[in-house]
């Protein structure tokens, strides 16, 4: 109770739309309860204001009217630090749902019309692995190094595009497993206020060949979803199983010393 009273009067600290980096931030944090109860607020006083269009949209569960929102930020304010993230988010859904068509077609734009993205990196692998996906390796090399030529370093991964036509099981590299023997670290990739969105983002990690669990953890009196990878023996070894996932599906991560039995 108390950190929560700690934690909104942070919040009115700050007044409307004046920090729009403490909310995200809070976001990704898993603390979404103050945001929801401000959000209504905030789009009334500050409609115009894309940042708060921003938070809106990462506050929305329903993926459609999400993109809609991400859309209409990108139409309305282009010139806005939003906007790349806005077009991320776009072709991270499509990427997350299959559309690999789509999303490839969207995520070979952002670097070249985004030059100011302090993501390229994140928006080239979904890029590649997109066009790898549907078999159009020579799309990825073309694009890739198109990239390559504006942002000398970005990583093509290059093992990724040396065969055409690649299976899909190759591309994402299914085999690869966690540590058997079990450690402190554990990979944890988001809470989420429903269990199905959970189970979305453990289906497409376990299909990268992880152990995946998911884990009720209690946020402000409300219990959210965790979907964490486990478990491994030191924090070095676990940032690079994050990148390794950010890398390939474009999820955020934290890695967390949680001891077993504590």
């Amino acid at each position: 109770m108390i950190k929560f009273l700690l934690f909104y009067l942070l919040l009115i600290s700050y007044s409307y739309g004046q920090n729009i980096d403490l909310y995200l931030s809070l976001i990704d944090e898993g603390k979404t309860e103050g945001v929801l109860e401000n959000l209504p607020e905030l789009i009334s006083k500050y409609p115009n204001n894309p940042g708060v269009t921003y938070i809106k949209a990462l506050m929305t569960e329903d993926g459609k009217t999400s993109i809609g929102i991400y859309n209409e930020i990108i139409k309305k304010y282009p010139d806005t630090i939003y906007a790349p993230y806005a077009a991320m988010k776009i072709g991270e859904y499509f990427y997350a749902r299959g559309l690999y068509t789509q999303a490839s077609k969207l995520l070979k734009n952002i670097p070249i019309k985004y030059p100011r993205f302090a993501d390229i990196q994140r928006a080239t692998n979904l890029m590649i692995n997109s066009f790898n996906a549907i078999g159009e390796a020579d799309s990825a090399r073309y694009y890739g190094l198109i990239i390559k030529s504006m942002f000398p370093r970005v990583d093509l991964g290059d093992e990724r595009q040396v065969e055409k036509n690649r299976p899909l099981a190759q591309v994402f590299d299914f085999n690869k497993k966690a540590p058997k023997s079990l450690g402190s670290y554990v990979i944890q990739v988001g809470a989420f206020s429903t269990k199905s969105n959970a189970n979305r983002i453990k289906l497409q990690i376990s299909q990268l060949g992880y152990d995946v669990s998911i884990n009720d953890i209690e946020s402000n009196g409300k219990i959210l979803y965790a979907v964490r990878i486990n478990r491994y023996k030191s924090k070095k070894q676990a940032e690079l199983v994050g990148k390794d996932i950010k890398s390939k599906i474009g999820i955020n991560y934290r890695v967390l010393y949680r001891p077993i039995g504590k």
